[in-house]
């Protein structure tokens, strides 16, 4: 039988194990992966290097850890917001202009090209590594459920036509987000702007019909 580990150990380990994982998260924040040093971990979270050994494996381990950490709290934070804002809306107008609003904080909000930046950042940890891509593709399943799950609410109310698949219209829209960094790599604001309006157009004509009254710049 495998010995019972006494409470305050299992706290301990716990705090250990949380601790190496948001020094890690910050240090990814403020310069990225190819920045990250192991010492700086290590001192950041007052842990040891057995410490990390035993709750990640390597280094690695403890970076996809916080990759995956930082890509999920991009997506459910926005979705959070949206999730409770939404189920408070009772007609076709206002859901239209609320998720108008929306589409508009997430594509030139203040913090946008950040979030967007950190998702492309964990993508890029996943290339020729198929576990770790598949672990990213369950949160990012995980997160467009919740936003169909958001906007089956008003659907079921009418305001969304009953033939629009959410859960594909959700991916659809993540995914758009992403596309964006390569617009903001451009450094155009015209195009930037273009490219706004042709995605609030197109992400409204899919939600309610073609008769959604926008009009680009």
């Amino acid at each position: 039988m495998v010995p019972r580990r006494p409470r305050d150990d299992r706290r301990r380990a716990s705090s250990t194990y949380d601790a190496l994982l948001n020094a890690t998260v910050e240090q990814l924040n403020e310069a990225g992966e190819s920045e990250i040093r192991l010492e700086n971990i290590l001192a950041a979270a007052d842990c040891s290097p057995s410490s990390l050994y035993h709750h990640f494996g390597n280094l690695r381990g403890l970076l996809d850890e916080a990759q995956i950490v930082r890509f999920s709290q991009t997506l459910s934070e926005r979705t959070a917001v949206f999730n409770e804002a939404i189920q408070e809306i009772r007609s076709r107008d206002a859901l239209i202009e609320f998720c108008a609003e929306q589409i508009e904080i997430l594509v030139t909000g203040e913090n946008g090209p950040l979030a967007r930046s950190r998702r492309v950042d964990a993508l890029g940890s996943t290339y020729m590594r198929p576990d770790f891509a598949k672990r990213i593709g369950e949160v990012q399943a995980e997160s467009c459920a919740q936003l169909a799950a958001a906007l089956r609410v008003p659907q079921l109310r009418g305001l969304i036509d009953e033939s629009v698949d959410l859960y594909a219209v959700s991916h659809w829209v993540q995914g758009l987000f992403f596309s964006r960094c390569l617009v903001e790599l451009v450094n155009d604001e015209k195009v930037e702007g273009k490219w706004n309006d042709l995605t609030k157009q197109a992400i409204l004509a899919i939600l309610f019909g073609p008769d959604v009254g926008f009009s680009p710049r």
